[in-house]
């Protein structure tokens, strides 16, 4: 087996850990940046996000080209995890590639934590804003109005333009 071929493949794994810990540090100042009530910042936290994951789905490629390499080497067919090939490499490759695995899996639940704390901030902003739209709409709603034929009408208020003429 090519040991230049495990070398890229921890070397892969250790980008993608950086990858994955890059996009929870965004998350997290997307969090700030919701809970501070930053579009401006928010919006192009967003756009580097985007990046991200484009690199991410990147590293992924590369991690399963390099999967299936590794696997062969060792004489396995059907290698589509990391986790199918460590009983073939030798026990101190296996540690590191295992520390490897175990913070991607720990970055990728911080991942998870942040995008549905996220999702619920700001599920809950629009809440607020519902409730509050609402009670403007219900506060102006019951009143009379002229309509515009001069009649009195009842209704909803609504938005519209007022015809000043002299």
């Amino acid at each position: 087996m090519s040991t230049n071929s495990l070398k890229d493949l921890m070397s892969v794994l250790d980008e993608k850990v950086h990858v994955l810990e890059l996009m929870r540090s965004f998350l997290e100042e997307e969090e700030r940046c919701i809970i501070e009530h930053k579009p401006q910042q928010l919006e192009e936290n967003t756009r580097l996000t985007e990046e991200i994951v484009t690199r991410l789905n990147a590293v992924n490629d590369r991690l399963r080209v390099l999967l299936h390499r590794v696997g062969e080497e060792l004489g396995f067919h059907e290698t589509r995890t990391l986790s199918s090939l460590l009983p073939g490499v030798n026990p101190e490759i296996r540690a590191q590639l295992c520390n490897s695995q175990k913070k991607c899996f720990s970055a990728a639940a911080a991942i998870n934590h942040h995008l549905a704390r996220n999702e619920g901030l700001i599920k809950q902003s629009l809440r607020v804003i519902d409730r509050t739209m609402s009670l403007i709409i219900r506060a102006l709603g019951g009143c009379e109005t002229y309509g515009a034929t001069g009649r009195i009408l009842k209704g909803k208020a609504g938005s519209g333009i007022l015809c000043r003429e002299i």
